[in-house]
């Protein structure tokens, strides 16, 4: 609409009103009483059946944000690309700029798509819990707030563990409210917060305060409280598994990192990329199947399928009783235990693999490590048994700026560095940047600032 038209809108609107109510007065308010049914009303949401539309709708936008999507680049794949875990075998600048490290503020539409997106599906779990605990007779007895609140939890650990410090947060409960910007250790605060929610909720389901506890577990790595995160975690079985589900429905809730990897040929396994990267293909781990597909989508870049997905409808491991026994490991980083823990995973591989990822059973067996001796050593191990056993699960980034910020390493000796393979240099971002449009917020500028 131009502005003469608009402003002629402005002019005829109110007399096309006034025309309608002399109608109305004549007696034809029967006919103009009309419902549309495609129209959804806050006064809809507070039946049960609008309450579980609005349950399923946040779920679903979450799924999308974090590993679903055939259009849309998600989380793990964005972050999986900016680390040394993919490659890029596509033709999008865009994504290029991720696998490079160099992100443009202005004008990357894929990083604005992933930050509204996770932006959207916060604020939408956050929403739904309120909404449902206003809305329902017993909200201690409703197992669907502290699964909105544990799912919340997790968007609040990915702005964290890949976004710079500065993320503002806005609220859309019943008005919007301009966010402040929060910083890195801040967003895992909060995740922290939503996870106590959720399981302290006399409602919650076993499946989702684990969920949750492995969620805290993980916020409380990122704010080096090791110790905590690991009593978070402890009761957790090793082969429970939680998961996103995806299907064929539509774009938006497929399998994203099967359609970007082999079926859109745009992603591809990586191998010691940058110097610093770890050999996933040539190290022959069975944690990390893939296959040679040939080329992929620029027709040039080798395509190797992580065998992993292999389809549209394969699950996610959202959250594993693998990952609490790797989080207990890092907290006996100290002790003589963090062996025994990382070997029990390793000889119960049988079992475990198949477990994370039930659609495409992983098969092989994984010898015995032995102590490197000296306590860097120990570090770069543990690191390299949570690359393995969390590929392409989201953690990469979270894990490599960890090293950085907890323990003491160079930018250089743990991202990708030097000349990238389709021209140039590695660029010296850390995480990603908060897009532009973020700046319609009165209350935001830009990152408070760029650190690990």
């Amino acid at each position: 609409m131009t502005k003469h038209t608009l402003s002629r809108a402005r002019r005829v609107l109110p007399a096309a009103l006034a025309t309608v109510a002399v109608l109305a007065l004549a007696g034809c308010s029967d006919l103009l009483e009309v419902n549309d049914p495609d129209i959804v009303t806050p006064d809809n949401l507070t039946d049960d059946l609008g309450l579980t539309t609005l349950r399923n709708g946040a779920l679903s936008n979450f799924q999308e944000a974090w590993s679903a999507g055939q259009a849309n680049d998600n989380l793990v794949v964005v972050s999986g690309l900016f680390t040394d875990e993919w490659m890029h075998s596509g033709t999008f600048p865009t994504r290029q700029e991720m696998d490079r490290r160099e992100i443009q503020i202005i004008g990357n539409g894929t990083m604005e798509g992933l930050f509204f997106r996770l932006q959207r599906a916060r604020a939408d779990l956050e929403r739904a819990a309120i909404r449902i605990e206003r809305s329902v007779a017993d909200p201690n007895a409703d197992a669907r707030i502290p699964e909105m609140l544990a799912y919340a939890g997790f968007t609040y650990v990915g702005f964290g563990e890949n976004y710079c410090s500065g993320v503002p947060f806005s609220e859309t409960i019943d008005s919007i409210l301009y966010g402040e910007p929060l910083t890195t250790a801040q967003m895992f605060e909060q995740a922290v917060a939503h996870f106590d929610a959720a399981i302290n909720h006399p409602a919650a389901s076993e499946d989702i305060e684990y969920m949750a506890r492995i969620g805290k577990g993980r916020a409380l790595l990122s704010l080096n409280q090791a110790s905590a995160a690991a009593t978070a975690v402890e009761q957790i079985p090793d082969d429970w598994v939680y998961f996103n589900y995806h299907s064929n429905t539509e774009g938006r809730t497929r399998n994203g990192i099967y359609h970007l990897n082999y079926e859109a040929g745009r992603w591809s396994v990586a191998e010691g990329e940058g110097g610093t990267g770890l050999p996933f293909r040539s190290g022959g781990d069975p944690r990390v199947p893939w296959s040679d597909q040939g080329v992929g989508f620029d027709s040039e870049t080798p395509l190797y399928q992580l065998m992993l997905h292999t389809s549209r409808l394969d699950r996610f491991p959202l959250a594993s009783g693998v990952e609490a026994r790797l989080i207990e490991a890092e907290a006996a980083l100290g002790t003589g235990a963090w062996l025994t823990i990382l070997n029990d995973l390793r000889l119960n591989f049988a079992t475990l693999g198949p477990a994370l990822y039930p659609d495409n059973p992983p098969s092989g067996t994984l010898d015995p490590l032995t102590d490197p001796g000296s306590a860097a050593a120990r570090e770069d191990l543990l690191f390299d048994e949570r690359a393995h056993w969390l590929y392409s699960t989201g953690h990469r980034l979270g894990d490599l700026r960890r090293l950085i910020r907890q323990y003491g390493r160079g930018t250089e000796s743990v991202f990708p560095t030097g000349a990238y393979f389709k021209g140039g240099s590695y660029g010296a971002d850390v995480n990603f940047p908060v897009p532009q449009p973020e700046e319609n917020n009165p209350n935001f500028a830009q990152c408070l600032d760029r650190n690990p």
